[in-house]
Formats: C-alpha cells, sequence, structure tokens
C-alpha cells in the first residue's frame, strides 16, 4: 500500500507549483514587453526601407540633370505612400469587392503600417473620404470606382430626441 503524503507535504508541494507559476508569469510579462519593443523596431525598420525603395525609384525616375521630386499627385501607387495606394493595389490584385476584414489582412501580410490603432474602422475613414478612387458595394465590402459596381448609399443615423 503507498503511503499517503501528509497534509505537510501536499502544502509544500502546492507552494512550490505557485512559486514555479509565478516564476513562469514573470518570464512571459518580460517576454511580452520584449516582444512589443522589438515589433516597433521591426515597424520603424519596414517604414525605412519603404521610404528608401521610393526614394530610389524616385530618383531613377528623374530625368538626367533634374533635381525636382515627383508631385505626391502622380498617380503610380508605389509613389504614394498613402493607405489609400496600398489597399488600392490589394483590390486590383483580388479583382473583385473585398470586405474590409480581408483587405486589412492583406495589408498587415504587406507589412503595411496602418493608421492610428490599426484596426477596421480607421482604414474605413480613410476609404471613404477617397470615394473618387474607392466605393461601398455593401455593409464593410468595397471596391475599386473605376469598376463601376453600383455604391451602397451611406446609412443615415438617427438622432435621439433629448431626455430620452
Amino acid at each position: 500500500m503507498a503511503d499517503k503524503a501528509s497534509p505537510a507535504d501536499v502544502g509544500q508541494r502546492l507552494q512550490q507549483l505557485r512559486d514555479w507559476e509565478a516564476a513562469a508569469q514573470r518570464e512571459v510579462d518580460q517576454l511580452s514587453a520584449e516582444l512589443a519593443a522589438v515589433q516597433q523596431r521591426l515597424t520603424a525598420a519596414r517604414e525605412q526601407v519603404e521610404l528608401l525603395g521610393r526614394l530610389i525609384r524616385l530618383t531613377e525616375q528623374e530625368p538626367r540633370g533634374s533635381a525636382s521630386i515627383a508631385t505626391p499627385a502622380t498617380s503610380d501607387w508605389s509613389v504614394r505612400a498613402d493607405l489609400e495606394g496600398y489597399v488600392e493595389q490589394v483590390l486590383e490584385a483580388a479583382a473583385k469587392p473585398m470586405h474590409i476584414s480581408d483587405i486589412r489582412h492583406a495589408l498587415i501580410e504587406r507589412g503595411v503600417p496602418l493608421p492610428g490603432r490599426g484596426d477596421e474602422a480607421n482604414i474605413i475613414v480613410r476609404l471613404s473620404r477617397a470615394s473618387e478612387t474607392f466605393t461601398r458595394t455593401a455593409r464593410g465590402t468595397y471596391a475599386l470606382a473605376s469598376w463601376g459596381l453600383p455604391s451602397m448609399p451611406p446609412r443615415r443615423s438617427r438622432r435621439r430626441a433629448a431626455g430620452r
């Protein structure tokens, strides 16, 4: 017959497990902080690579002896640093309307820095401001305006009466 552990032994083992758990949690917290710092550095480095690439492309496109820099009105998306250019590229590659969550996922996969907190609402605001380029074809679904698809009318907000 196996000896049963005394209550003191059980308590000691339980305390040892709690100590291990606390140590593991401290390690998780430390690694999470380190990861956040590395992610910030990675985002900054990607942005730097993108900017240097754009500068190289701009320099290659300049005629010899010209010191001017291309204006932001250039229609080539690679010259535009804005989010709209990247979304336009994503939609062109898909060749069909896409839901905002799919657009956001594609932008993240491409390493595109997202505005604000990086949520879908921030992207929607930017797309709605570029109505000459994008059209809302259904709830949360966007297409290029050049495709000529019918646009879904904007939702009218309801105002609540005062005192309700």
